[in-house]
């Protein structure tokens, strides 16, 4: 890729404000303005006629000059400037510029969006139709039907000539600085959505199954209720479930095949982001719904549990669609990324992405186990006084049962990367990510101690005082003492953790006699040039054979410079 690698005039980048920005807002506007107008013409010659008979047609006639007026002008603006933009296209700076990414990416965004939206539309009407729902319930049809299929085969034309635009620059998986960084953003937000949509689809799927399912539960007065709405939330969830699959098993696919030639691609910040932020997502989808679970299971066996049956197959329902679909794709990123970091190893950006995942989520944890912690003393302490008790110690155990595990294992997993006898141990112990965690939970611990103690000793001078009513042998108090020591247990953890740090400095200890360990880090590191060696003589090749054999679509890409 042949590019001269000076840095843009501020003339040079306000041209390219202005022609880029243009564009993107015109071919927004006219997409707008084209969908509203087959929506219109759909409804009036398909479908509800009546709605634009109002007035004597002049809904109708305003509706359309609106929205052709602002097709009319956008469609020339947007095709004169990108005439323009193209122009410039055999400029190798002007060809690889962020902003020009930026543009092509957030306009393939756009349509991407007008897919799903038309392609969901589309399915949910024939999902529903499929299970049952007669033609005469769906307001869409045809009208609807038809207004979706013509804009979904719009917009995937032109998401298909941008993506077509995208590869031509030749630049494709290979971008520098800014400009791959807007690439990994457009694969992150992709991943996430369709991700997003995999979960509530597939859950809702299962939530609709089990209301079913369970229709007859309590005499059968849920299953008068569930033979109008089940056709329309199956069809939904099956619609949500198969766009997001194959928007993120698309997505997933051409930024794996670009990780499979690229290292640095592989070990990029933005795609150990995308990894971690999956990760959180699915885990938080698989535990959140299991405390609730466990919880009513508590109260169950505490016998306070919901005296309706159907009231508890109601409260069920969604905690038991969500819990195996989070934990699905809880394990599947999980495996990948652990997988993927063995492989590839992690750059300096990665490892501060790593670093926030545990710290954040171990944090997460900590303020769950404390709450729980809590909340079970709180209703012993109340069971001894004769108050309500079941309820708060159901909550509190599904609260510890979560969390304590949770801040565990990702605080040992750190602990095991602080304490190594290694150099990454030494930069473990000196990040900002670790010192923010322990100082931070260090001070609110020692804020909680100063907060309680103060009150358990305000009433002690109240009673040295004299005042009868002080209440020091209080149930209060003994909660205010039992949440102080909570808090103390807490702090001392993390107060010995950071006394560990000091001590053990910020230079490397002397590493411990590990010979195949050591030979294993080499042997991978080793490969990992090897593959890095490789992707170089190759871009060298690629150079020396002249700036026509980038457009060349067998080249391999060589390797990013990075985030």
């Amino acid at each position: 890729m042949a590019t001269t690698n000076r840095p843009p005039s501020g003339l040079t980048v306000i041209r390219r404000f202005y022609f880029y920005v243009v564009a993107f807002v015109s071919i927004v506007a006219g997409l707008v303005a084209f969908d509203n107008l087959l929506e219109a013409l759909d409804d009036v010659w398909l479908g509800r006629r009546a709605l634009y008979d109002v007035g004597g047609g002049a809904f109708t006639r305003e509706v359309l000059a609106a929205s052709g007026g602002v097709l009319v002008v956008a469609v020339p603006i947007f095709l004169l400037h990108w005439y323009f933009i193209q122009k410039r296209q055999d400029d190798p700076d002007e060809r690889h510029s962020a902003l020009r990414k930026l543009f092509l990416y957030l306009t393939s965004g756009v349509l991407v969006g007008f897919i799903l939206f038309r392609a969901y539309a589309l399915l949910e009407g024939i999902a529903a139709l499929a299970f049952g729902q007669p033609v005469t319930a769906s307001d869409i049809w045809p009208s609807g039907w038809l207004h979706n299929l013509l804009m979904l085969v719009a917009a995937f034309a032109l998401e298909m000539n941008f993506r077509r635009i995208i590869r031509a620059d030749g630049d494709y998986g290979r971008e520098t600085e800014s400009a791959g960084i807007w690439r990994r953003v457009y694969f992150v937000v992709a991943g996430l959505v369709g991700l997003g949509m995999i979960l509530f689809g597939a859950a809702g799927i299962i939530e609709t199954a089990w209301r079913t399912a369970t229709s007859q539960v309590g005499g059968g007065q849920l299953g008068a209720a569930v033979n109008w709405w089940w056709h329309e939330s199956l069809a939904n969830g099956v619609a949500l479930l198969l766009i997001g699959a194959v928007l993120a098993r698309v997505n997933w696919q051409r930024w794996h095949a670009l990780t499979a030639v690229n290292t640095h691609e592989a070990r990029s910040a933005l795609r150990r982001f995308y990894l971690y932020v999956a990760v959180t997502a699915a885990a938080v989808a698989t535990l959140a719904p299991a405390a609730i679970l466990l919880r009513e299971a508590l109260l169950l066996a505490f016998g306070s549990g919901a005296a309706d049956p159907a009231d508890l197959v109601r409260k069920l329902a969604t905690p038991v669609a969500y819990t195996p679909v989070g934990a699905a794709l809880w394990i599947w990123h999980w495996r990948f990324l652990q997988r993927e970091a063995a492989e590839y190893g992690e750059s300096e950006e990665g490892t501060v992405v790593r670093r926030l995942y545990y710290y954040v989520v171990a944090a997460v944890g900590l303020a769950l186990l404390w709450f729980g912690a809590v909340d079970i003393v709180g209703a012993l302490l109340d069971a001894l006084s004769g108050g309500i008790w079941v309820e708060p110690l159901a909550t509190g155990l599904s609260l510890l049962a979560v969390g304590a595990p949770v801040w565990a294992l990702h605080w040992r997993a750190v602990q095991r990367v602080a304490t190594a006898a290694d150099i990454s141990a030494t930069a473990e112990r000196a990040s900002l990510v670790r010192r923010a965690y322990l100082y931070g939970v260090a001070l609110v611990g020692a804020l909680l101690i100063l907060f309680y103690l103060a009150r358990v000793v305000y009433r002690v001078l109240l009673f040295v005082l004299g005042d009868p009513a002080a209440g020091v042998l209080s149930a209060q108090t003994i909660d205010e003492i039992a949440r102080a020591l909570i808090s103390a247990v807490l702090w001392g953890v993390h107060i010995l953790a950071i006394r560990a740090d000091g001590r053990m400095g910020e230079t490397a200890p002397a590493p411990q006699a590990d010979v195949s360990a050591e030979r294993a880090n080499l042997a991978a590191r080793i490969a990992r040039l090897e593959r890095e060696l490789n992707e170089a003589r190759q871009a060298l090749q690629r150079l020396e054979a002249g700036p026509d054999d980038e457009k060349r679509p067998e080249a391999e890409p060589p390797p990013a410079t990075g985030d």
